[in-house]
């Protein structure tokens, strides 16, 4: 066996994954929760008069990576909060029925990194692949890089939150290990780090990639930008909407109360109107996109808001918002009546009970691919990132981040799916439209 696996104490005939384990994930990365983060307080584009953002002129240094290792065997490390204490004592399982979906996330990571093992092996990949559980004492992460469990690694991909980063990155480093982040949106405040890449790119990247969006498919045009400062996430999106663009996008408060007149005199009932309304909240987004539709039946809307809404109920509901085109942005996006999507859900079934969730494709997506430059160009890939052919799913499109300093900070996935529905339909496309 080319391939080897190493788990300790792991066990997974009998878990039943949830199938909106996903869906409720990314509730809390984009509204808070877990993933919060402490925004240092600053005078804001929304609250002091406009002005446009300066760039330094500062060039941009020249980089220099390690010559990359080539060896006959790679070691890639896996880290996953699986609470196996809570899971498994004495060596018998201890929880039955529906796992909680803390659990049921990093288990249905794991179960795509399983199977994208054995891929790797029928491809006749050389790889050694170690899975470490970050909940127990010793693995967590702030522990994990004092003592020697990672000695030796080529690879080290994460599951983790925010607060659990900053240790891994910068053992990573140190070590000159390429790390990857595989589903945290917030980069904690890293920098300087050639080493340190974020799959789920940041909510700016998101904001960022919408306005190309919009003013692609509206140029020249005035837009609105409907905000709520009572928010955290949502202030931050709206900060990242307005910079650069503080002539061409209005603002406008929605904070309670929502006035109708206050917007009805801003908007044309003879063309689209064209608004951004970054609100991460799905059931606060919905009411409000709600209320637009009812107050204003004969207008026509362009609508552009966050990733979470995908998992909004009303957008599936073909008799609700007919005058309502709604936008956002997305990493993820998995069909599964492709084969290829198809033959992993035979692979799934095979080895495991229970649901196939969007978890397990990210798993698998994160190690295929990963492996697959591993192999083809030693330790140290980071140059040839662009090389995304044999990517099973989704075609990352990793690059260096920089600051307005043009300062270094880190590696971040610049490719998002853009969802446009309208009428309870729906199209998904993978470049903007």
């Amino acid at each position: 066996m080319r391939a080897k696996f190493y788990f300790l104490l792991f066990f997974f005939g009998c878990v039943n994954a949830p199938l909106d384990s996903h869906a409720q994930l990314l509730k809390k990365i984009f509204g808070g929760g877990e993933e919060k983060r402490t925004v240092r307080q600053k005078p804001t584009l929304l609250t002091q008069p406009k002005q446009t953002a300066q760039v330094s002129k500062k060039k941009i240094r020249v980089l220099e990576y390690p010559a990359s290792k080539i060896k006959s065997r790679y070691r890639i490390d896996v880290l996953l909060p699986l609470y196996l204490s809570e899971l498994v004592q004495n060596g018998k399982t201890v929880m039955t029925g529906k796992l909680t979906e803390k659990v049921a996330v990093s288990i249905g990571f794991y179960e795509g990194i399983k199977l994208a093992a054995d891929s790797l092996n029928a491809l006749g990949y050389q790889l050694d692949i170690f899975v470490h559980d970050v909940t127990e004492p010793g693995l967590r992460p702030e522990e994990i890089v004092k003592g020697e469990t990672l000695n030796g690694s080529d690879l080290i991909i994460g599951a983790l939150q925010s607060t659990q980063l900053l240790p891994i990155a910068e053992y990573a480093k140190a070590h000159e290990i390429n790390f990857i982040s595989a589903i945290s949106p917030s980069d904690a405040e890293i920098n300087d780090n050639l080493f340190f890449t974020m799959l789920q790119p940041t909510l700016r990247k998101h904001v960022e990639l919408l306005k190309v969006a919009a003013n692609k498919r509206y140029p020249n045009r005035s837009m609105l930008l409907l905000y709520r400062r009572s928010n955290m996430t949502d202030s931050l999106a709206a900060e990242n909407i307005l910079v650069n663009d503080e002539q061409k996008i209005k603002p406008i408060s929605i904070e309670k109360p929502f006035l109708k007149n206050r917007l009805e005199r801003n908007l044309d009932s003879t063309d689209i109107n064209v608004f951004f309304l970054p609100i991460v909240d799905v059931a606060t987004a919905e009411s409000t996109l709600n209320d637009i539709s009812v107050w204003f039946p004969n207008y026509q809307f362009e609508i552009y808001g966050l990733p979470s809404w995908r998992f909004m109920p009303q957008l599936k509901k073909a008799d609700v918002w007919n005058n309502l085109r709604i936008n956002f942005t997305s990493p993820f996006y998995f069909d599964l009546s492709t084969p290829r999507a198809r033959s992993l859900a035979n692979s799934f079934r095979a080895q495991f009970s229970g649901k196939l969730t969007e978890m397990v494709f990210r798993g698998y997506d994160a190690l295929f691919w990963y492996g697959y430059l591993l192999h083809s160009y030693g330790t140290v890939y980071n140059t040839k990132q662009n090389d995304n052919s044999l990517a099973p799913f989704t075609k990352f499109d990793v690059k260096l981040q920089w600051n307005q300093q043009k300062e270094l900070q880190y590696n971040e996935n610049n490719f998002l799916y853009f969802y446009r529905y309208q009428s309870g339909s729906f199209v998904v496309n993978n470049s903007l439209q």
